[in-house]
């Protein structure tokens, strides 16, 4: 199975990213200047709620990505697809949730656990390794998608 290397995980995370970033660039996260200024004591909660809804929130989104889809903006883009280490097959929402929790880990160590990535044989990070993932270049996904086109006229005797 060709696992996804370093670099392309790397620009998935960055277009990930810039996709959060425009979607954050229009929700309000906190006071004004001038509500800042006259009101130093908000300057506590605005920076809470800016790392809730600003980081929380879209790694939490991206883990709900993850079990519909086993996949993320940026991942598709690069064209790369989390899958089950040990089958191959597509991720369960318990390994999505199992990820998502070591993703929030990774980025509480200052991205650490992605220096894992170059030094293991399967190109695991450390939430792949919690949630017993790998990412693999998407051709590479056994699996049929969901939804076929069916391209033979349907015949009455199937219907």
């Amino acid at each position: 199975m060709p696992y996804a290397n370093f670099s392309q995980r790397a620009r998935a995370l960055f277009i990930d990213s810039i996709w959060w970033t425009v979607i954050l660039l229009f929700i309000p996260l906190g006071p004004s200047t001038g509500d800042l200024l006259s009101r130093p004591d908000s300057l506590g909660l605005t920076v809470a709620f800016w790392l809730l809804v600003g980081q929380c929130v879209p790694i939490l989104i991206t883990g709900v990505m993850w079990a519909l889809w086993g996949t993320s903006p940026g991942k598709r883009a690069v064209r790369i697809q989390i899958v089950d280490a040990d089958s191959g097959k597509p991720i369960t929402p318990r390994q999505a949730l199992l990820r998502t929790f070591g993703y929030l880990l990774t980025f509480a160590m200052c991205g650490a656990g992605f220096l894992w990535i170059p030094f293991n044989r399967r190109a695991q990070a450390l939430h792949d390794r919690i949630a017993n993932t790998v990412v693999v270049n998407a051709a590479t996904v056994t699996d049929v998608p969901a939804k076929t086109v069916r391209t033979t006229p349907v015949a009455r005797s199937e219907l």
